[in-house]
């Protein structure tokens, strides 16, 4: 899981190692995913978890690009309920980069390959033992994913970073304390999460990694829009949209239900995830 951003919003910005590799200027021959429910298109029960289409179709269909679940053949790997490491080997994101991979061989350099996860492990972090431990673990996950897809061959990266959980239905509910706990462990994780690909990007130079990492910055374009719902077009960023029959339309709503957002939302982030992934 994870979410959202206004189109106006000046947060967006992409960090570069070195000089792109051979695609074109905001051109790729594909699009490669990796992730959770938020960018999963049918693999998991051929469903999708929203009321409409989710950011990485109207990414894929803004670059011109196919994007068919994995299960259909195609290069979505992104599976629901998936954690960066942990949870169920297969689905995990380290389980999907595994079988992509196994089956690919290598990675096309001139393919972006998204990496966006953290979520699923982070809900779970809130009522861990020891949050701190999975919180790293999760970020040390997502960049050693990475690492591979780059020693692979892959080039060019978009690796979102993760809102505020505090902030989603699901995680309110359960009180003050879990929201500021949900908080603490999500800008750990972004923190965390950054750090790692500032390494990456070092080590990349010394291996002669002719790559791109795009970062994509969720955690402030939400509070974009928390702080100003009505310019983004949103009339509730707190609750869950109530469902059919309730005489409210879904996409004023931030979400969808406790932990995703509304297809209204993808869009904002699919548009940011355009920008960033096109700019110089």
């Amino acid at each position: 899981m994870s979410f959202i951003s206004s189109p106006s919003a000046t947060a967006i910005a992409a960090t570069t190692s070195g000089a792109a590799g051979s695609a074109p200027e905001g051109l790729y021959s594909g699009l490669v995913v990796f992730g959770d429910s938020l960018s999963d298109t049918g693999n998991a029960g051929h469903r999708r978890f929203s009321n409409g289409p989710l950011w990485v179709q109207r990414l894929a269909d803004a670059l011109g690009l196919p994007l068919v679940p994995s299960t259909a053949g195609g290069t979505n790997y992104a599976i629901g309920g998936a954690q960066t490491r942990g949870g169920v080997a297969s689905h995990s994101l380290r389980g999907q980069v595994d079988r992509f991979l196994g089956q690919a061989g290598r990675a096309d350099p001139d393919a972006l390959h998204i990496v966006y996860g953290g979520g699923n492990d982070l809900r779970a972090a809130v009522a861990a033992s020891d949050p701190w431990g999975a919180v790293m673990g999760a970020a040390a996950g997502a960049g050693g994913i990475i690492a591979d897809l780059a020693a692979a061959g892959a080039r060019h990266f978009l690796v979102p970073n993760l809102p505020d959980l505090g902030r989603v239905p699901e995680l309110r509910r359960f009180g003050p304390f879990a929201v500021q706990v949900a908080g603490l462990v999500s800008s750990a994780y972004n923190q965390a999460l950054a750090s790692g690909l500032d390494d990456l990007e070092r080590r990349a130079a010394e291996q002669g990694w002719d790559i791109r990492l795009h970062r994509l910055d969720v955690w402030t374009l939400l509070e974009e829009v928390v702080a100003d719902p009505a310019a983004a077009g949103f009339s509730n960023v707190i609750d869950a949209w109530p469902g059919a029959g309730s005489g409210r339309d879904a996409d004023r709503y931030l979400f969808w239900d406790g932990i995703h957002p509304t297809a209204a939302a993808h869009a904002r982030l699919a548009e940011a995830a355009r920008k960033a992934v096109v700019s110089v």
